[in-house]
């Protein structure tokens, strides 16, 4: 085999085994995302059956507020990251929506972050250093929207 069939060869196997690694370490990304989420999804889930005030349904969906899912389960748009171990999740909420996710930066450091989306307007992002902080503002947040 001449040198140059050789070294496509190596490139070739290179390509291969880096999408692999590739696949791996955003597999162990999700999965560390996922563990670091989990108390936000529990408390999510802990909600999910209460009931949303009517007036914020009236704001955010003025049209049809009254043929939707008055539980705090309808708000949600969708999780962020696979359904089975989701690392955030996304709230409709008066006037746009609101989305809780952690992210990993790239020295592996942890990023709780918060981003309101506003219809017509920038999107307000909040990083969190911590945890705690984090999911203190999505309980407050929550609190606005439910029927106690």
């Amino acid at each position: 085999m001449n040198q140059t069939l050789q070294k496509l060869r190596q490139i070739a196997q290179g390509n291969t085994l880096s999408a692999e690694g590739d696949l791996i370490q955003r597999r162990e990304l999700h999965a560390s995302c996922s563990e670091l989420a989990a108390p936000l999804v529990q408390a999510f889930r802990d909600v999910q059956g209460e009931f949303v005030r009517i007036s914020v349904l009236s704001r955010i969906w003025p049209d049809d507020y009254d043929r939707r899912d008055d539980r705090v389960a309808g708000l949600l748009i969708a999780w962020i990251g696979p359904e089975s171990a989701p690392h955030g999740l996304r709230l409709a909420v008066p006037n746009g929506s609101l989305s809780f996710e952690v992210k990993l930066k790239r020295d592996g450091s942890a990023v709780f972050t918060c981003v309101r989306d506003t219809l017509g307007q920038r999107p307000a992002i909040m990083d969190f250093a911590n945890r705690d902080d984090w999911l203190e503002f999505f309980y407050k947040s929550i609190a606005d929207l439910v029927e106690l």
